[in-house]
């Protein structure tokens, strides 16, 4: 099923108009016509189901004939994650997060992050992940984008309150012994040259729990993508016990 993306803003009562590159899709790449149905996510966890009443040269309106509305996730998983060297391992990391349920994407930086962009360029690369985000959404079937936060420095990431908050480390020899499913949980995931002591030291500070995903060395996008899996399996689990 062909999905397409239309913002609440875009949406009324009744009607749903598409325009800019997921008018395109569907009318110059799929030869979508009058008559024809589209399913249409709003990005907030409600499918419509549509049917195309008028095209024109910049926009199409589609009457709504049903909505369907995805339940919340069990587990809310928030995942703050270092900025790569190279752009392809942080955009993997962004696609397959999705595809596996994640709720929100902080890019960080750390004290060891290599990549910092300028604050000028920040606008450009915000608009690339969020296409990336949003062509993950819809290839997996889900009907809710991941929120993406500002580049945002270790620092501010220690402040937040979340549930549960968990600095998976490569040095760490703690057991995970808790379980994660059900609760709204933050990863904060390190550089390429991983977390200083002192980071780990302001992490512990702030109430965070150290944890290891096991004896090797993960890479920044594989350790990012490990730990929605991990939720995620455990979410499986608990539902098939």
């Amino acid at each position: 099923m062909d999905l397409f993306y239309a913002p609440p803003e875009q949406i009324s009562s009744d009607t749903l108009t598409l325009i800019g590159d997921e008018f395109h899709h569907a009318s110059h790449v799929l030869r979508k016509k009058v008559g024809d149905v589209l399913y249409c996510i709003d990005g907030e966890g409600q499918l419509y189901t549509t049917r195309i009443t008028a095209l024109t040269k910049f926009s199409l309106s589609a009457k709504i004939e049903h909505v369907e509305v995805e339940p919340p996730p069990l587990s809310h998983i928030a995942v703050a994650i270092s900025l790569t060297k190279t752009n392809d391992r942080f955009e993997n990391f962004l696609e397959k997060a999705t595809e596996l349920g994640v709720s929100e994407i902080i890019p960080m930086l750390t004290a060891r992050t290599v990549a910092r962009p300028k604050p000028e360029q920040y606008p450009s690369k915000l608009k690339r992940w969020r296409n990336i985000l949003l062509a993950a959404t819809k290839q997996s079937q889900r009907y809710r984008i991941p929120k993406l936060h500002m580049i945002t420095p270790f620092e501010e990431v220690l402040k937040r309150t979340d549930e549960l908050r968990v600095l998976p480390y490569e040095f760490s020899r703690q057991k995970i012994q808790i379980e994660f499913a059900g609760k709204g949980v933050l990863f904060v995931i390190g550089s390429e040259g991983g977390f200083t002591p002192e980071e780990v030291e302001a992490a512990h500070r702030a109430g965070f729990i150290e944890i290891s995903l096991g004896k090797t060395i993960l890479r920044v996008d594989t350790a990012g993508i490990f730990v929605v899996a991990m939720v995620r399996a455990e979410e499986l689990r608990q539902r098939s016990a």
